[in-house]
């Protein structure tokens, strides 16, 4: 049976009605209690107020036994930390988990402090439209004005003049992660706080080596991602039965537009293998590979010696390499099942590891003592893992120097893709070559690739048949 109790103001007026159901108590014997505030509509009558009352408390009675209600004292807040402890950590990859760190502030900016039964769908649409449209705290950000290469250790294969701070030195003490160091390395936009941090242990004044600057406004595609997280805590609230529904199911979550697939056309192609002749090592051999076999950045990072059978003809994808915001690296398994593969290779491609091989072997009998024995495929100076980010960091600055515009390390993998699709392969075999969950993801992003090589198809039937007919009806003729 509810409970019913009077909510009085100063003035000991009756403004308000608190319901209250028992259902029993837990295994450390504390009561379970759910309750629901009911405010009187004005002018109701004590008779009015009374039998609305009874409804109110009935039909709350009857949700609660049903786990069908919502519990008032909850807020989004304390529903994510539920959510953070009881499924995140234990199901997520840790990459996830760092990009869902990055992304809380800001929703607990917005709906953090709303309890889950006032959240409205109206409240998730202001939030993706601020995220979009307006500025947002997380958007305040500087540049640096001075090349941070003269003052933080870079391995780019030239020898430092003088000593220079280690770029995990700098991570540890300031808290920040490498990704955000190598970001600020490049010239490009990092958060004020980090920035802050950084000039601090590197004892330099922060306002004569950075500048503020506005942030690019968020794409409609990083407003969805936030959109789905939202949805996956009340899901889990939905699960546990603390909410009947999930609120993001009345939400239309923003529309994200794809932009085609870029990729390097077939000049482009033999231009960057050219330059790539007198570009250093690993990042040579590193940059073929990627073209060559379309394989994620932290795919190619984690290879190691044993993935690749020489006799076979195969290199096998076991392992992603991830670079962690808060500074290191980490092997994780690879996006998906299906990015576990194996793929057939060449000889051609077999030489090109031969060769970075004896190039590798080489390299460590310079190093001597200094190196990190391993079976690491590509590594830093002394052995250990390559950080994704600095492969990524040389590979734009070669671009940018020798005028590939808007070329990115993902740019290969859409190549290499592009060059099996114009050639007449499978549209499942190239799937299963870039490890994607399935073929209609492959179709998806390569839509107009797919329909250019349709038009070339057409056209080839069409020169087959009716050149050969023409040719055919000529020679009758004559």
């Amino acid at each position: 049976m509810a409970m019913i109790e009077e909510r009085k103001n100063k003035d000991g007026e009756v403004t308000s009605y608190r319901i209250k159901v028992s259902l029993g108590y837990d295994v450390n014997g504390k009561q379970i209690t759910k309750k629901k505030s009911w405010k009187p509509l004005p002018g109701m009558s004590k008779t009015q107020i009374r039998k609305e009352l009874d409804k109110q408390s009935a039909m709350f009675e009857s949700e609660c036994l049903q786990g069908l209600c919502v519990t008032d004292d909850i807020t989004f807040q304390q529903l994510y930390d539920m959510w953070w402890n009881e499924y995140a950590l234990i199901n997520l990859k840790k990459s996830t988990l760092e990009s869902y760190e990055k992304m809380k502030p800001a929703i607990m900016d917005a709906i953090g402090h709303l309890k889950l039964s006032k959240i409205q769908p109206h409240h998730l649409n202001e939030f993706y439209a601020s995220l979009m449209g307006r500025d947002i705290r997380c958007n305040e950000a500087v540049v640096p004005t001075i090349d941070f290469t003269e003052l933080i250790l870079v391995h780019n294969g030239k020898k430092c003049k003088k000593k220079r701070m280690k770029q995990i030195d700098i991570s540890t003490k300031a808290g920040v992660g490498l990704t955000t160091i190598r970001t600020m390395l490049d010239g490009k936009p990092i958060s004020v706080k980090c920035a802050k941090a950084i000039a601090e242990v590197m004892e330099i004044n922060y306002n004569k080596t950075f500048k503020e600057v506005k942030r690019k406004q968020l794409s409609s595609g990083t407003a969805k991602r936030y959109h789905a997280l939202i949805s996956g805590v009340f899901t889990h609230a939905v699960y546990q039965n603390i909410i009947p529904i999930n609120p993001c199911t009345r939400v239309r979550p923003p529309k994200s537009s794809r932009d085609e697939a870029q990729y390097l056309d077939e000049d482009q192609v033999h231009r960057m293998l050219a330059l790539l002749e007198t570009a250093p090592e690993p990042f040579r051999t590193m940059t073929m590979l990627c073209m060559f076999l379309g394989l994620r950045r932290g795919e190619l990072c984690a290879l190691e010696w044993d993935n690749i059978d020489f006799d076979k003809h195969l290199i096998s994808v076991r392992k992603n390499l991830i670079a962690s915001k808060k500074g290191g690296v980490f092997l994780d398994t690879p996006k998906n099942k299906t990015s576990i593969r194996d793929i057939r290779v060449t000889d051609s491609i077999l030489d090109i590891l031969r060769e970075y091989r004896d190039w590798q072997i080489d390299y460590k009998e310079n190093v001597s003592s200094l190196w990190e024995e391993s079976d690491k495929l590509f590594t830093n100076a002394m052995g250990g893992w390559l950080n994704p980010s600095t492969y990524s960091g040389w590979f734009s600055k070669f671009c940018k120097r020798n005028g590939f515009e808007n070329v990115h390390v993902h740019t290969l993998r859409h190549t290499s893709a592009t060059i099996m699709l114009m050639n007449g392969v499978p549209l499942r075999v190239v799937s299963q070559r870039l490890g994607h969950h399935d073929s209609s993801t492959t179709n998806n992003i390569y839509a107009h690739v797919i329909r250019r090589a349709d038009e070339f198809a057409a056209e080839a039937i069409d020169k087959a048949i009716f050149t050969k007919k023409t040719d055919t009806t000529d020679s009758k003729a004559s």
